[in-house]
């Protein structure tokens, strides 16, 4: 139960830090991905299973607001997450360098996935202006702001962890 909590108060925070709060400190124009971080430090931290979840939910918010296409955001996504959750046994929680990466190649994956989706089917061909003027910033954003908010998301799931395991009876 209180991973559910943990869940659904780390999605609608992200989400509103994300919409609310970061559009006023846009660098560039370039808002930071924090629902790809969400999705992507839960699928590596708890699996394949959770991490698509997360992303599917995630995504259905995104979806909600940004899209004439509702499901693109929460399939995107939902996919992040369970490819990332296949990093989960070669994983060491405290080494900071191997989730950094897995974020960014996560936040690339999906700039390019909407890049594909949204502007390549409408004929707008310059992959190069697009991947130097809206990815590559936002990947770069997501990846300062990933630093923070992945020690903040294993911090609290470690604690979830230390408290379920209180209650048990092996």
């Amino acid at each position: 139960m209180r991973r559910l909590v943990f869940y659904i108060a780390m999605i609608f925070t992200a989400y509103f830090l994300q919409i609310g709060v970061f559009t006023n400190l846009t660098l560039g124009g370039i808002v930071p991905n924090l629902l790809v971080i969400c999705t992507v430090s839960i699928g590596m931290i708890r699996g394949k299973k959770e991490g698509c979840l997360i992303g599917f939910f995630c995504g259905i918010l995104m979806d909600a607001l940004f899209t004439m296409y509702f499901g693109f955001y929460g399939l995107t996504l939902a996919i992040l997450g369970y490819i990332a959750g296949y990093v989960q046994q070669i994983f060491y929680e405290e080494d900071m360098t191997l989730p950094i990466v897995i974020i960014g190649i996560g936040d690339l994956v999906y700039g390019l996935i909407v890049y594909i989706a949204g502007f390549l089917t409408r004929g707008r061909m310059d992959v190069f202006f697009y991947f130097r003027k809206i990815i590559l910033p936002e990947v770069i954003y997501t990846l300062i702001l990933a630093v923070f908010l992945y020690r903040i998301i294993s911090w609290i799931n470690k604690k979830i962890e230390i408290k379920g395991s209180e209650n048990r009876i092996d």
